[in-house]
């Protein structure tokens, strides 16, 4: 009986963080007025790769670190 309570309890704590992540991920969408997160190395790499691709700073910078790409 513990082996199969601990698998219960396991369960439950992991549908709780699925829960709370996911308010937590509706709670944020991106618009141009929400503040920066921090960059990582992806995302400027996002950048970087965006400029040489022709597209202008702002554009990059909103796509790959807002999350606001907008289609050309």
């Amino acid at each position: 009986m513990p082996k199969m309570k601990r698998k219960l309890i396991t369960a439950t704590v992991f549908l709780f963080g699925l829960a709370l992540g996911g308010a937590s991920a509706s709670a944020s969408s991106p618009t141009m007025d929400a503040p920066v997160p921090a960059i990582t190395q992806e995302m400027a790499r996002c950048v970087y790769a965006c400029e040489q691709g022709g597209q202008s700073h702002t554009y990059c910078w909103n796509c790959c670190v807002r999350n606001i790409c907008i289609e050309l």
